[in-house]
């Protein structure tokens, strides 16, 4: 699915219910590990998108994670293998995917690519292939 439409009409939750709404019909636990994973191009835009999914997500047991450069690595170590929900960043994604030994997507069921326009602008064409 494409979207294109102003800034702050809700472009966010259209694609959060639906990620919310699929691990929640699955029944899906922190046991489960990662359901979806949301990929963005910048650490401003990871936080919005974090904190209109807290807004309406903790009504339901389904884990929510953020991660992104400047953070403490070694904490989102800890917290990744009991998230159902990540937001994150490139950089910081692919330094989890390589670094962190509990990090297992084998499990995923949805993968969002927010404003995958920039991602290729900023060079991680080569990364998202």
């Amino acid at each position: 699915m494409v979207i294109c439409a102003r800034t702050g009409s809700g472009k966010t939750l259209c694609y959060l219910i639906p990620v919310i709404e699929k691990l929640y019909r699955e029944r899906w636990t922190s046991l489960d590990g990662l359901g979806a994973l949301v990929l963005v191009p910048t650490r401003e835009l990871a936080i919005q998108a974090f904190e209109v999914l807290r807004s309406f997500a903790n009504y339901h047991e389904i884990s929510a994670g953020l991660i992104i450069g400047g953070k403490d690595v070694e904490k989102e170590k800890e917290m990744i293998r009991s998230m159902n929900v990540l937001i994150c960043t490139p950089g910081r994604l692919l330094q989890h995917m390589d670094e962190t030994y509990l990090f297992d997507g084998d499990r995923l069921k949805i993968l969002v690519m927010d404003e995958v326009d920039r991602l290729m602008d900023m060079g991680f064409k080569e990364t998202v292939d």
